[in-house]
């Protein structure tokens, strides 16, 4: 669940950890906020790293090239998922390379969504890491051997808190299913609870700059678990808002596609 105390602190990263303008960029899926505790767990930090070709012509080859902070552990290293396929170099130290060849990736003005890809991988960070500290990550993309665009660094924070929920919270009654997930999914009540149940509610989904992009007003808040079919989203983070008489509650989702 998205914690109103970390959802205040991403608001105010986005200046520099999302790029809205082009989608050349890193993100943390999941909370970026983790204790000590989840980190001896074996908690994993799963990233998305999305490239865009904002170019005249079509690429036949990209390459992504990621610089890993020395605070995460390579031998933990997932690729989730892709855009497309590919073959993984590394390079040594904490270097890693996803080469995409003969990928024919359109440019942004012809190619619309289609001009997107990304990679998804999990890593999970060292275990000596202590409250306050953070982790700091980017990658850089080279398009053709030629135009290279490099993104912004996805912050991770080490907080002792972290697991705790604030005092005025409440357990997480909704949740999107599948998440991630390619721009159609369910909301669903968790464990067959529901909120705002007899009472009027709204619900709407935005996206990290804070653009509305679906809403809809449901008789009682279990009324909106149904199939949402999103038109032609972006890859990336998006919100889901469900305000009823017990309050506001936002969970978090991804497209990946």
């Amino acid at each position: 669940m998205l914690r109103l105390r970390f959802f205040h602190l991403l608001l105010g990263l986005s200046c520099y950890t999302f790029n809205v303008t082009a989608q050349n960029d890193k993100q943390v899926i999941g909370d970026p906020v983790l204790s000590p505790q989840e980190i001896l767990d074996g908690t994993s930090i799963i990233y998305l790293i999305r490239f865009q070709n904002v170019g005249n012509d079509t690429v036949q080859q990209v390459v992504v090239r990621d610089t890993l902070d020395p605070r995460l552990d390579l031998e933990t290293f997932v690729t989730i998922s892709a855009s497309d396929d590919f073959q993984l170099l590394g390079e040594g130290g904490n270097y890693i390379r996803w080469y995409f060849e003969d990928i024919q990736l359109p440019d942004s003005a012809s190619g619309g969504n289609n001009s997107i890809g990304y990679v998804l991988f999990s890593i999970n960070p060292r275990p000596f890491l202590v409250p306050g500290q953070s982790i700091l990550n980017h990658a850089c993309i080279s398009f053709d051997q030629s135009s290279v665009i490099c993104t912004n660094d996805a912050v991770v924070l080490i907080d002792a808190e972290a697991d705790t929920y604030e005092p005025d919270q409440k357990p997480q009654t909704m949740q999107v299913v599948p998440n991630p997930n390619y721009g159609q999914f369910e909301v669903r009540p968790v464990e067959q609870q529901e909120i705002g149940n007899g009472s009027n509610a709204q619900w709407w989904i935005t996206d990290m700059n804070g653009k509305t992009i679906w809403n809809g007003v449901a008789d009682n808040a279990s009324a909106a678990g149904h199939m949402v079919m999103l038109e032609r989203p972006s890859p990336g983070l998006y919100l889901l808002w469900i305000k009823s008489k017990q309050g506001v509650q936002v969970e978090r989702f991804t497209v990946i596609h």
